[in-house]
Parts: C-alpha cells; structure tokens; sequence
C-alpha cells in the first residue's frame, strides 16, 4: 500500500453538469486533483463503481471532493449521486478533515435544487462527532477565464471582418 502524503481533491461530474468556473480556489488547497467524468453511454452503475475504483488508486490525502450536479432527479440518477457521495466521505480518513461540496447551475430546477439540498442533510446527518463537512454551491457555469461556450460570428458590416475576408479591390 501506498503511504499517504499529500492532500489531494476529486471532482466529479455528472452527465450533463456544468464545470463550476471557482474550482482552482478549491484545488489549490488540495494541490493533487483527480477528475472523474460520466462517459457519453455509460451506465450509472458502471460510473459509480469507476468513481470507487479511482477513489481505492488514491494515495494522497483526500480533502476536498466536488460532485458537479447535473439537473436529473430520476430516482436512478440521485441514488448514483448518492452513492457517489458515500465513497467520497468514505475515502477521507474519518478523523480528519475533508469537504463535500454538491455544485450545481444556478439555473437548477426547483426539484433539482431540492434533491441536492435533501443529499447534503442525509449525508450531514451521518457526520454527527466528525470534521468533514457537506456544502452545497450553486452558481454559474461559465468560465471565469473568459472561454466562450459558442462564438457568434461577425456581422458582414463589420469592417475589421470585411477586411479580412473580402479581399481589396
């Protein structure tokens, strides 16, 4: 086995989540990362087992764990979600400290926003006399670094776009 060393953080993102935009303010207090995305046709079991065989390679610290909520609430997809929760808090080393923080859009639905606070008080619930901590963020998903999800193409007016694609006469 490997001796633990460093902290360490695992994000984890849902299908059809958004990447929250503040999560280097997060690793950088957990400066070794791992990120576990959903694969386009996996199935929920496979992904939640996939998140717990990451989890078991860790040999850093785990301190800081995001789960990047997407807007399903089928029964399915908040039991993976659940699940997902309960190997992370099950990694961090019960006497120490660690967070799990449940990031969604701002745009959630209302059922979703609820789901997502209803997961963070069952799993509160269940750290009664421990340091680790459940929180929950909601905010926008756009990147901060000022990447653009779609770029609008130029109006024809334009005469910087004019220039460079008709040629002078």
């Amino acid at each position: 086995m490997h001796e633990k060393s460093e902290s360490g953080s695992v994000v984890v993102l849902e299908e059809g989540a958004d990447w929250p935009k503040w999560i280097a303010d997060y690793q950088r207090h957990a400066t070794n990362s791992v990120v576990v995305a959903y694969a386009p046709g996996e199935a929920l079991d496979d992904f939640v087992a996939r998140v717990g065989r990451r989890l078991a390679e860790l040999t850093d610290e785990l301190r800081v764990a995001i789960i990047a909520c997407a807007a399903q609430v089928e029964p399915e997809h908040l039991a993976a979600r659940e699940s997902i929760c309960h190997k992370l808090l099950d990694a961090m080393a019960p006497d120490g400290r660690g967070e799990v923080l449940l990031a969604a859009s701002v745009d959630a639905s209302e059922a979703s926003r609820h789901a997502i606070f209803e997961l963070a008080g069952d799993l509160c619930d269940g750290l009664r006399g421990s340091s680790r901590v459940v929180r929950v963020r909601f905010s926008s998903g756009r990147p901060e670094s000022g990447i653009m999800t779609k770029v609008a193409a130029p109006a024809i007016e334009d005469p910087v776009y004019r220039a460079v694609v008709e040629p002078r006469r």
